[in-house]
Order: structure tokens, then sequence, then C-alpha cells
């Protein structure tokens, strides 16, 4: 049984502070998939709040196929991709190294690294994060879903509306994608 869609039901019925549980449920996932995807705190936390309000909109509209965490993403999932729109247009003069705080730290094995192997490392990083956002929608989708959330194939694909092998060959794809990229990169 999904413990969502009970919130849903009553949402449907009037009760406006359903949508508050969902959100406390939901709000910071979404945020974090819609951050690691943008790579934009402002769009992402937009993002974020209009899932919500189309929730809100469109609650009547839910059919239990999938569960309400699948919608969420969903709705979320659609938003992004036009967000990314925007974004690009709106970034189009700017380099796609601009600095700034993505939030996603680098794990160092080495607690004291010289500099030179700090700045290799957030080189390589950098140009880790350029490469996915080259990545055409449907790959990078997979390949935040499954590898950075950590959403299995059968939850990306009730996502993304595929079948659970379609994510795993994206996410393949991505992976090829991204190696060739990289290139001389890769050790």
């Amino acid at each position: 049984m999904d413990p969502d869609l009970p919130l849903i039901e009553a949402l449907t019925a009037g009760e406006d502070l359903a949508l508050n549980e969902l959100i406390q449920r939901h709000r910071e996932p979404l945020f974090r998939f819609a951050f690691r995807y943008l790579r934009d705190e402002t769009a992402a936390r937009d993002v974020a709040q209009e899932t919500f309000v189309r929730v809100y909109f469109k609650a009547a509209s839910f059919k239990p196929q999938s569960t309400v965490k699948t919608w969420l993403y969903t709705i979320a999932v659609n938003l992004c991709r036009d967000r990314l729109r925007r974004l690009v247009k709106h970034r189009s003069d700017l380099p796609l190294d601009v600095p700034g705080d993505d939030g996603v730290r680098t794990e160092i094995a080495d607690p004291q690294p010289i500099p030179s192997e700090q700045s290799a490392q957030a080189d390589r990083f950098k140009a880790l994060q350029r490469a996915i956002d080259q990545l055409p929608h449907r790959l990078r989708l997979a390949l935040v879903l499954c590898t950075l959330e950590g959403k299995s194939q059968k939850e990306a694909a009730e996502i993304m509306g595929t079948t659970p092998k379609a994510v795993e060959l994206r996410i393949h794809h991505a992976k090829v994608k991204l190696r060739d990229l990289l290139g001389d990169l890769q050790r």
C-alpha cells in the first residue's frame, strides 16, 4: 500500500493540510534530485515548489497505477526538462564551468592530499560535471536517477515512463558517452 495515497485522497476531498504532509515527506528528496539534474539551486527550489503546486491542483487526476512518489518525480522530471531548456538559453553565452557551489563533494582518500592532487581531483570532477551536462536528456535523466539518486531501474522506469530495460540501456549509453567525452581523463 502506498503510504502517500491517503494524503492524495484527503487533498482531493478538500483537506489542504494533506499537502503539508506531502511536502514534509518529499520536498528535500525532490530538491536534491532537481539540484543534481539542473545544478542550479534556485532552479531546483523552484522545481520542487512548482511540483507541489501542480500536485495541489491536479490531485484529483492522480491515477494510482503508480505510487504517489513516482508521480511526484514524474512531475519534477518534466519541470526540470522545461527549466533546463530555459537555463541553457540564458547560459548560452557563459562557459559550462562557471564557478559556483553545487553542493556536491568529491571524496578524497587521503585526508590531506598535496595541493596539486587536490587541483587535479577538482579538475577531473569539473570535467565529469561538464560531460554529464552534455548528455542528452534521456541519458542524463537515467544516470541521475539511478546513479546519483539511488533509484532502482524499476523506479526510474516508472518516473521516465519506460521499461527497466530501457533505463538500463540508457545508463549504459550514458556511461559510454561519458567515457568518450572524458577521453584521456580516465585512469
